[in-house]
Formats: C-alpha cells, structure tokens, sequence
C-alpha cells in the first residue's frame, strides 16, 4: 500500500507536433497557404514611399489562389531598429499614429490597413484583412510580409503607406488589381490530393493519463497507466 495517498495529480495537456502534413483548411484569410502552394510572383519592385533618410519600398508580390502577399521592406540610413524581428509595423488596439502605417483600397471602396488588431478568425471575415508581420532584415533594411485577403477585383488598387515620425507624409500607389487577379492562376498547388483531417485540433497526449487520437485520426483514445504492485 503506498504511503502517499494523494496520487499523482493529471498533467496539463500540451501540443504533439505535426508528422504529416494534410490537406489545406480551405481558410483563405489567415494565413498564406506556403505549406501547400508555390505562390506566383510579380516583381513589382517600386518605392512607396520616401524622406531624406528612409525609404518604404514594395520589393514583390507573391500571389496566392484567393489572396496575396506584398514584400515591403524599409530602408534607412540611421538604425531603424535593435532586433529585426520586432518589425516596424504593428498593429495596435490603439493606433500609433506616428508610426509606420500601412494599408490598402480596393476599386470596390473597401479597405484595410495596419490601424487595427488583425487575429485570424475562424469565420470568414466580412471586409476585407490586412495582417503585417516581420520577416528578418538588418538594423537598415527590415523586412515586412503583409498579408491581404481577399484578391482585390479588377481595377486600381491603391497601397497608401505614412509615417510621421520618419516625415514620410500618407503615400498612394496604384497597382492593377486585375492584373493580380489574373496571377493567381499560375499559382502552383505542391500536393494534389492530400487526404483531410478527421479531428478538429492538434494531436494532444497526457503524462499519466494518455490521451491519443488513433493511426486514422478518428476518435480519441483513453488509455490508463498499468496499476502500481502492492507496496510500490
């Protein structure tokens, strides 16, 4: 008989990593879909906006089926920033307004920007989104991805960039929606065929108590720790 009569008590549950990749979610608004699609490329390299010592350029768009990607990078001749990975766009509850800011406006009239909280959700959203993070450079050149959902209709797109602080005054460009619209068919999809997820989640196990999912995804499985020996 033990002499601690408590019992081990049940430990959290905690993400197993992926081992296989399945099929897309089908939800186009969160996330480029790089695991599954080589995105067609447009390099439209141009500056978008400008001051004495800093410059925000579009360096390229990859397009994907239902959304796109724009590769901004800023460049300056002070330091920009510490650590790279920190960005410089960053979408706030309460805008910065001195800050670097970025958005867009569709032909239709609906717009998105960088003034904004921007989660993925699991619905899709009614207007369009606009989600920027950063994606490496220098103290010199940082690096963004903005993600934009959904493909602009035909007709001018305007990217508008401002930044107060750097003296860079609200900046429009114009790009042609339809001519993105018409790339996203040379998007490539990698894995034909790839079979669906059968449970909603990731793979969860316990330590003690072991949850698992089966080889074929379906229901979970319970499965209990063999029982200690007497006087163990």
């Amino acid at each position: 008989m033990s002499f601690f009569t408590g019992g081990p008590r049940e430990r959290p549950l905690f993400p197993v990593p992926e081992q296989e990749l399945y099929a897309f979610n089908g939800r186009h608004w969160t996330d480029p879909p790089r695991e599954h699609i080589v995105p067609a490329v447009l390099p439209w390299a141009q500056p978008l906006g400008r001051s004495d010592r800093t410059v925000i350029a579009l360096r390229s768009i990859e397009v994907w089926p239902e959304a796109l990607t724009l590769r901004v990078t800023v460049y300056s001749r002070d330091s920009l920033v510490e650590d790279p990975a920190e960005g410089l766009i960053d979408h706030r509850r309460k805008p910065d307004y001195n800050g670097l800011l970025v958005g867009v406006l569709f032909a239709d009239g609906s717009r998105a920007s960088s003034e904004t909280v921007s989660v993925p959700s699991a619905a899709e959203p009614d207007g369009p989104v606009l989600r920027a993070q950063a994606a490496g450079g220098t103290r010199f050149a940082v690096e963004h991805e903005v993600f934009l959902w959904p493909l602009p209709p035909a007709g001018p797109l305007k990217l508008v960039v401002q930044w107060t602080d750097r003296e860079i005054p609200e900046t429009r460009t114009t790009l042609d929606g339809g001519a993105i619209r018409a790339a996203a068919k040379d998007a490539a999809e990698i894995w034909p065929g790839l079979g669906k997820r059968q449970a909603n989640g990731l793979p969860v196990r316990r330590v003690g108590k072991q949850v698992a999912l089966t080889p074929d995804w379906g229901p979970a499985v319970v499965r209990e720790d063999p029982a200690p020996a007497p006087g163990e």
